[in-house]
């Protein structure tokens, strides 16, 4: 199942097990409330064991959700972290089928009419909620309704009698349509995260280009490691005769050409770096963790040597100009708002002398603490 999922997907699916504390609860005093009047009326041992197992497992299972969702409330799990909450999980609710099938199987083999109605309604409540309520992990869920609807189908079936068979036969049913019912919720739950996950990446993607939109720039500008060791770095730059290629050939070469521009740039921005179209012709580049400020120089000329290659636009050679201005900042005191303003300063100062790139350095920022390059 895991090869069939993202791993996006496999961790929210994962994290919405946290949050069957209510069903949880009813299913564990329900097995303690039919366990208990069972062994009053039969005085089996092994149906208080199976309350005991089964009751046990449900508060242990019930004490697992809570510190999950406390820890779904404050980060997000790693593929690691959610392959061992779905563990825990699944031990767990194994534990608790098992005591269902147990207890219903005793039950059953008794042979008292009564309890055999409390036991039916046990296992048809207990398959129905784990089939609605853990499909999101459809494979644990499968197994949690054979563990303990198998070994009470076997045991209706060596009752004998016709009712009994006929008991037998529709747990058998239900079984088979509990599994369909499963895969259903599963698949359906997986369509409805694919189609949010893509309108959240859509929400923060410019359509153009391909490349981030201002929302998640501000987003992973955010989520930045705060270190005072090392440098992020801000380029913000726009096209020098953007518009004359507009007027001259129209707006749909003005958003080939930009598309092109979108694609360099995905091409350079690497694993680390990230590249935003801001609007109309302007564009940023985030690019943190700068260690050395050469880097920064360095990815500038990049950018800059890049994007000024001539482009092949409605099938006509076109090149275009780049005003480049960036700005560098320690990570722990960086602030979006004010390296923009500084990278545009730079960006304005060196579009008035004809193009290229210049720099706007904080003047309480001392790189020499970095590099003797700076």
């Amino acid at each position: 199942m895991r090869s069939r999922e993202t791993d996006e997907i496999f961790k929210i699916l994962v994290a919405q097990l946290a949050y069957t504390i209510m069903p949880t609860t009813v299913m564990g005093l329900t097995i303690s409330g039919i366990g208990l009047f069972a062994y009053d009326r039969v005085g089996n041992i092994e149906l208080l064991l199976s309350v005991i197992v089964g009751g046990l497992a449900s508060v242990a299972k019930i004490i697992l959700m809570l510190a999950h969702r406390r820890f779904n409330a404050t980060q997000q799990a790693t593929v690691k972290q959610a392959v061992r909450w779905e563990t825990f999980h699944s031990l767990l609710t194994f534990v608790v089928a098992g005591s269902v099938g147990w207890l219903a199987s005793l039950i059953f083999l008794h042979g008292d009419l009564s309890l055999e109605v409390l036991a039916t309604g046990l296992l048809f409540g207990y398959c129905a909620g784990v089939s609605s309520r853990i499909a999101v992990r459809p494979y644990l869920a499968a197994t949690a309704i054979i563990i303990a609807a198998l070994p009470a189908i076997t045991c209706t079936a060596l009752a004998g009698g016709s009712a009994h068979w006929l008991l037998t036969a529709l747990f058998a049913m239900f079984l088979v349509a509990a599994m369909q019912s499963i895969w259903h919720a599963y698949h359906l739950s997986t369509r409805q995260i694919c189609l949010r996950l893509e309108m959240e990446c859509q929400a923060r993607r410019d359509p153009l280009t391909g490349l981030c939109n201002r929302i998640a720039l501000t987003e992973a500008f955010e989520a930045l490691a705060r270190d005072d060791d090392t440098l992020t770095c801000l380029h913000c730059f726009d096209l020098d005769g953007f518009k004359t290629i507009n007027d001259r050939f129209g707006h749909v070469a003005g958003d080939e050409l930009l598309a092109a521009i979108g694609k360099r740039l995905l091409d350079l921005q690497g694993a680390a770096n990230i590249a935003v179209r801001m609007g109309g012709d302007e564009f940023v580049v985030l690019q943190p963790a700068v260690r050395n400020p050469a880097d920064a120089e360095g990815l500038a000329a990049t950018i800059l040597n890049a994007l000024r290659l001539p482009y092949v636009i409605s099938g006509r050679p076109v090149a275009i100009g780049v005003s480049l201005g960036y700005t560098i900042e320690r990570s722990a005191n960086a602030d979006l708002g004010t390296m923009m303003r500084l990278a545009d300063a730079a960006s304005y100062r060196v579009k008035r002398q004809g193009g290229g790139v210049d720099r706007e350095v904080p003047p309480t920022l001392d790189l020499t603490c970095f590099s003797s390059a700076a």
